[in-house]
């Protein structure tokens, strides 16, 4: 299991070939904002369908809200709440 932000999942869905992140990943794990980045901002964009219909990417809620604050404000949402999820989830 892995937590990503939105980078790896777009770059392989660009060059069509997400089954080659399935296949070193095994499962991945995405915050919300990362969801809603690839998935709800970016309807019709590269992977956005796939990582909606996946049944190995999986989106969990980061729920320690306040360590959000701690990261550097310079990082998109989704890579903060992906740094807080992995932390969260060891």
């Amino acid at each position: 299991m892995i937590v990503a932000d939105a980078g790896p999942i777009i770059a392989f869905a660009r060059i069509g070939r997400l089954d080659l992140l399935q296949q070193v990943v095994g499962e991945l794990i995405i915050p919300e904002a990362v969801y809603d980045d690839l998935v709800i901002k970016g309807k019709g964009r590269p992977g956005a369908a796939e990582v909606e219909r996946s049944t190995w990417i999986h989106r969990k809620a980061v729920t320690n809200r306040a360590a959000l604050a701690g990261l550097p404000p310079y990082l998109h949402l989704g890579e903060r709440e992906a740094i807080v999820l992995a932390q969260e989830l060891g």
